[in-house]
């Protein structure tokens, strides 16, 4: 949403909270395509760290950051980050989660940040998921029997 003064006002933030450099990579690729995006925080665990380190990062980049309505990315469904991430949206109001982020569910979300509420992005997303991959020879197929 734009207000008169031409400030964004973001309907969600966006955490995403993944193995290694992922959710790093991801922001700097939403980046390459969109330009600077704001709201959208990078929370990486590596080797060493356990659920206590994860839910610190995220509680911290909450807190810091004065995020209300957060929609949590992570990698891997069940993964540390994910356990860390569920543990967190457990018991704090505001939060929804997402396992299996993708470069294609973040545009999608970082398109929709401001327009779509917590709610609405997140039923959105499970409406678009089946279509940010796609099967080669699925494709092929469609379009010989569009041929015909």
């Amino acid at each position: 949403m734009i207000t008169k003064s031409g400030k964004v006002i973001y309907m969600y933030s966006i955490v995403v909270c993944a193995h290694g450099d992922l959710a790093e990579s991801l922001k700097r690729s939403v980046e390459m395509i969109f330009g600077e995006v704001s709201n959208f925080f990078p929370v990486r665990f590596v080797p060493g760290e356990n659920l206590e380190d994860i839910k610190k990062k995220l509680t911290e980049t909450v807190d810091d950051n004065h995020l209300k309505d957060t929609l949590i990315f992570t990698d891997i469904f069940c993964g540390s980050p994910y356990n860390a991430a569920a543990a967190y949206a457990m018991t704090h109001d505001g939060v929804e989660l997402i396992s299996g982020v993708s470069l294609p569910l973040c545009l999608e979300a970082v398109s929709n940040q401001n327009l779509k509420t917590l709610e609405e992005i997140v039923a959105w997303l499970k409406q678009v998921a089946p279509e940010t991959f796609k099967v080669l020879r699925d494709v092929l197929k469609e379009q010989e029997e569009e041929d015909f």
